[in-house]
Formats: C-alpha cells, sequence, structure tokens
C-alpha cells in the first residue's frame, strides 16, 4: 500500500476554505496533552470507565520515513515496541475500570483461556481526525488537508494487557491493585509537498465518538461504553 499524497494542486484550493490568513503553531516539536473522559455504565451498578488519553505525538516539522525503526522520522515500531512515532504521530489511551470486584461472578476462579483473538479482550475504536499543512517561518500554519478515519486501537506494552482473564486474575490477587488496559495509535504517513520557504506539519488532532467494548466469559459479559468526546492533541 502507497504512502497517501496531498497534490500541491489540491492543496492550494484547501488553504482558501480552511486557512484564512493561517494559524500560528505556538511551540515546534512533539505536543503532549492529557484529558480524561468519564464513560459510565450503560446499567446501573455496572462497570464504568474512566478514558484517558495521553501520550500524544504531534510531528513538527513532519518528515516521515515510512519504513524508518529508529531515528526522529521513523513510522515503524519494532516487535517489544507499542507507542506512536516521532515522524508518523499518534497518541495512547488507557482505561481505568470502576466497580468490577462487586459484579457477579468476580470472586469464581478464572476459566481456562479462549482460543477465539476476539473473545475475553477490550477492545477500543475512535474517530481520528487530523490536520495537515505547511508551516511558514514565523509560526503561520497553513493547513492543506483535513483527515478523520476510524481508529481500531492496538494493546500497549503487550496485548494481554487488554485481556479480561489476565485483568481479572490480577484483581483477585491483590484487592488494592488498579488494573488498567493501555491501548496506542500510531498513525499511518502521509506525504505533502509545501511550496518554498515552507515546512509541512501536522497541527493538531482531534478524537471523537469514543467506544470500548468487550465479550467475556465472565463478570463483564457483553458490554459497552461510549462517549463523544473530542479530545484535542
Amino acid at each position: 500500500m502507497g504512502v497517501p499524497r496531498v497534490p500541491r494542486a489540491i492543496a492550494r484550493p484547501l488553504i482558501a476554505l480552511l486557512s484564512g490568513a493561517g494559524l500560528v503553531l505556538s511551540t515546534p516539536g512533539a505536543a503532549q496533552a492529557s484529558a480524561s473522559y468519564h464513560m459510565p455504565a450503560r446499567n446501573e451498578g455496572g462497570v464504568s470507565i474512566t478514558a484517558t488519553f495521553h501520550g500524544a505525538v504531534v510531528p513538527r516539522p513532519y518528515n516521515p520515513d515510512p519504513d524508518a525503526y529508529s531515528g526522529d522520522r521513523k513510522c515503524l515500531n519494532t516487535e517489544q515496541e507499542y507507542a506512536p512515532t516521532p515522524g508518523c504521530g499518534g497518541f495512547k489511551l488507557k482505561l481505568k475500570l470502576h466497580n468490577v470486584r462487586n459484579q457477579p461472578g468476580f470472586e469464581l476462579p478464572n476459566p481456562a483461556p479462549n482460543p477465539d483473538p476476539w473473545k475475553n479482550r477490550f477492545h477500543v475504536s475512535a474517530d481520528v481526525g487530523r490536520t495537515y499543512g505547511c508551516m511558514r517561518a514565523d509560526g503561520a500554519f497553513d493547513p492543506y488537508i483535513r483527515l478523520t478515519i476510524r481508529e481500531q486501537m492496538w494493546p500497549e506494552h503487550h496485548p494481554d494487557s487488554t485481556d479480561v482473564l489476565s485483568i481479572l486474575a490480577a484483581l483477585r490477587a491483590d484487592p488494592d491493585a488498579d488494573v488498567e488496559p493501555y491501548f496506542y495509535v500510531n498513525f499511518k504517513p502521509v506525504e505533502m509537498t509545501c511550496p518554498p520557504g515552507m515546512t509541512p506539519a501536522l497541527y493538531g488532532i482531534r478524537v471523537s465518538d469514543l467506544q470500548a467494548s468487550v465479550s467475556a466469559d465472565q463478570v463483564f459479559g457483553l458490554a459497552y461504553w461510549q462517549h463523544p468526546g473530542p479530545f484535542y492533541a
């Protein structure tokens, strides 16, 4: 699959539609942001979630290397890396689960693992918008294109961090434990060209319609949580 391109012939008309006199970027480089949202239980007394966005990476300047596993332009993670990359950008998400120990079935022992990869795991998706454009020497920014893609988020650290049986085992073993499934998004690269004297940049990220779900043999059953957002970085 090729790298998405933003041709200059298309980008120039979009400046008039999106930018006006241009936006001002206060700080170059990677941006960090954190925000938390409450996702209520769908049934009274059920499990609710606090979703926290953090660790956003917004590359400025934007010069990704689609094939790099290291360096400031890297867009690929090695086998043991689960994070947004400095070349392509992205963000992290953690889910804090509330009231799990009060659910029916929590006192039962863990059953045998289910071989179905979608069973007994938390899954998270959201509409993720990105704004790319060109940065002037004075810090002003002309947005050329906005992309909004439904992103499936991936487990951070290790896939077991989102596994229901692992989460329940940790909570049962330690009555004071707080176990939080972690996720991340690493964006795919976008290839674009700027006019002379301007530098490509990712201006910002917008995350909306956050949805979390699980289909579990114990405690959670078939459960679903949602928050409209948005979260900005």
